[in-house]
């Protein structure tokens, strides 16, 4: 059970403390739609609507500054907790994901190919072998890191738009699509 403690003030002056459950409040916070973005760029949309709880609604996302509006818009690719705080001092939360559109197929395999599963590489020969996707997307974390990081791929260099690519590739689920 989830008790809030309120402090009611009158005229600058501190009243009793007031027990709130929240449990039975009700608040319920639904995704409306949302609009992916591409890579790189800030341009995805997050529509949310609260209902249920006490009085009026605040919305906020990823622990920013609450607003009064369900609507954030200039969301990059990623994954984002969406939170809603009634009048009461009830809160939710909702998991949102913001999509790049990066391909496996068109964008990442590419890259791989070239640059990673090559002789004395990635290509089976001692190492994990990145001309199969199921080793890949065992891995894509790593890949992401060590990319970025300039550590891989390590007999030559990526593109600053190469390493964006394979970050909004992982931080979509690095997908098989």
């Amino acid at each position: 059970m989830l008790l809030l403690l309120l402090t009611v003030t009158s005229c600058g002056q501190e009243a009793d403390l007031i027990d709130k459950d929240c449990t039975g409040s009700g608040l319920t916070l639904t995704l409306l739609g949302s609009t992916d973005t591409s890579c790189g760029a800030s341009a995805g949309v997050v529509e949310v609507e609260a209902s249920g709880g006490f009085g009026d609604y605040r919305y906020q996302l990823d622990g920013g500054a609450f607003q009064a509006s369900g609507i954030f818009g200039g969301v990059g690719p990623g994954k984002y907790i969406v939170g809603v705080e009634d009048s009461g001092g009830c809160t939710n939360t909702l998991d949102v994901q913001i999509y790049s559109g990066i391909s496996f197929a068109a964008s990442i395999k590419p890259i791989i190919e070239a640059n990673c599963a090559i002789s004395g590489c990635h290509d089976g020969s001692g190492n994990i072998d990145y001309s199969n996707f199921d080793n890949i997307k065992l891995n894509p974390s790593d890949i992401k890191s060590r990319t970025q990081s300039g550590d891989m791929p390590r007999n030559g260099t990526l593109t600053a738009a190469e390493i964006d690519m394979i970050a909004c590739w992982v931080d979509d689920g690095a997908l098989n699509n």
